[in-house]
């Protein structure tokens, strides 16, 4: 019995450092910072003006490899909205996927919006929560809402995602 603990922890050692590869680290960038500044300034696509500012609610970044993804929630001058970002190596960030207040949806295209996120996040990470907290039931509600009822509007605006 004593070898097989050797054995099992031995094992353990072996793989933690794998473990903690695969989750990467979610982390807020510090405000001021030039990642942030950067994020900030993708979201306001150019504009600059001090009516443009957000108040954000949740920020996290994480990074696989050359990738990394950031997720949003803020207060902004035409409402509250969500946003992820994606940023390739060294290239500029660019924002894939968003819901924002206003108009209106049905639960069906939230359905496919809402997944198509969540397997985007699911490629940086097993637990899509830590980047964009609440998704994964989001996902399941809306898909739950749209075999109930597609047509129901019940996501505001939607844009990047699955085209």
């Amino acid at each position: 019995m004593t070898r097989w603990y050797t054995s099992s922890a031995a094992l353990l050692m072996a793989l933690a450092p794998t473990a903690l590869a695969a989750s990467p680290a979610v982390y807020t960038p510090a405000p001021g910072s030039a990642e942030r500044t950067a994020i900030a300034k993708t979201l306001h696509a150019g504009d600059d003006s001090p009516q443009s500012r957000f108040t954000f609610r949740q920020f996290r970044v994480a990074r696989a490899g050359p990738r990394t993804i950031a997720y949003v929630r803020a207060e902004g001058p035409v409402g509250d909205f969500q946003a992820l970002l994606e940023r390739r190596g060294q290239a500029p960030w660019r924002k894939v996927w968003g819901e924002g207040d206003g108009g209106s949806n049905s639960c069906a295209a939230g359905a496919q919006h809402f997944a198509w996120a969540l397997r985007l996040l699911q490629t940086y990470t097993g637990s899509p929560n830590a980047i964009f907290p609440g998704v994964v039931a989001r996902t399941d509600e809306l898909k739950r809402m749209a075999k109930k009822d597609p047509e129901l509007q019940c996501v505001g605006d939607l844009d990047g995602g699955p085209e």
